[in-house]
């Protein structure tokens, strides 16, 4: 899963379906669809959990925009 996030998050495109899988296997029980709609409101809040958890290394630009994760 791990893997999978960090490709998505180097091609900047937020997956509904990655985050889905991982938030079903972690107890979620919202369905897709509700899932969906509440990520729309807290998909950076997401995003920064998923990047804490998982201690990853963000490379940011001098503007403050993210770049890249880097191994």
């Amino acid at each position: 899963m791990k893997e999978q996030y960090i490709t998505m998050r180097n091609r900047h495109q937020i997956d509904g379906n990655l985050l889905y899988t991982y938030a079903r296997e972690h107890g979620m029980t919202l369905n897709f669809n509700e899932f969906m709609a509440g990520l729309g409101f807290w998909s950076s809040t997401v995003i920064e959990y998923l990047d804490r958890k998982f201690e990853l290394t963000l490379l940011y630009g001098k503007d403050g925009n993210f770049i890249k994760i880097v191994e």
